[in-house]
């Protein structure tokens, strides 16, 4: 099982994970974020594409008028995501869990995803 890895945005500590639920045949990819001080609650970000690899190895995209390629599995994309949810008022909720799509996120960061993910 994977552990949880650490991270501070904005001086607030959190723990982050990427992984995939690979149930009925299906790689869903998704990352958790809880924050550090509540435990019990968490953020899951769902990532629908049908290239569900990339988000390991690398999804090409383009930010700002430069070619790039996301993984999730590195610190910088996952402060941007955080700081993203902090900025439009998607905080991690006082218990549970709340599910948002991790597409949109990057968009709306300013990430130009291809149509064919």
């Amino acid at each position: 099982m994977r552990r949880f890895r650490k991270i501070i945005v904005d001086g607030v500590a959190y723990k982050w994970l990427f992984r995939y639920d690979d149930y009925d045949y299906c790689n869903a990819p998704y990352l958790l974020i809880i924050m550090k001080s509540t435990p019990k609650a968490a953020l899951r970000i769902n990532f629908p594409i049908a290239e569900h690899f990339l988000l390991n190895s690398g999804l090409p995209a383009v930010f700002q008028g430069k070619k790039v390629v996301i993984n999730l599995n590195q610190p910088s994309y996952v402060s941007q995501i955080i700081h993203h949810c902090r900025e439009t008022e998607n905080e991690i909720p006082q218990d549970g869990y709340k599910r948002l799509d991790g597409i949109e996120i990057l968009k709306q960061i300013g990430y130009e995803i291809p149509l064919s993910c």
